[in-house]
């Protein structure tokens, strides 16, 4: 079980969904999950998660059958989490250098509900 799980609904986002994988994986803290949602993008955002996930075990994909919206995506996702807490991100942002760290130093140290 992960720290954290980070639930990442997609929806043509294929010209950003790199820098915003690339940015989560690259970070230093490591004990996390990535649950992305494939909303039925119409765009190669699905094949670009299959990648990532063959090339990295924290990356899990769901592929949806039909475009459910993004609050539905995000509940979609909330069902295959494994991690103690969970974070929503939006496949266009990106995560700064350190984000992960320091979000699981607050929570090592905090133990919130909710941060």
């Amino acid at each position: 079980m992960a720290l954290l799980s980070i639930v990442l609904p997609v929806y043509g986002v294929q010209g950003y969904l790199e820098e915003c994988l690339d940015s989560i994986l690259g970070q230093s803290f490591t004990d996390f999950e990535i649950i992305a949602v494939d909303d039925c993008s119409p765009d190669h955002s699905g094949a670009i998660l299959d990648d990532y996930a063959a090339r990295d075990p924290r990356v899990r994909v769901v592929h949806l059958e039909k475009n459910v919206g993004l609050g539905e995506a995000r509940n979609i996702g909330l069902t295959y989490v494994t991690g103690e807490y969970v974070w929503f991100v939006d496949s266009d942002d990106w995560l700064a250098d350190g984000a992960l760290w320091a979000i699981a130093e607050r929570l090592h140290s905090v133990k919130p509900d909710v941060l």
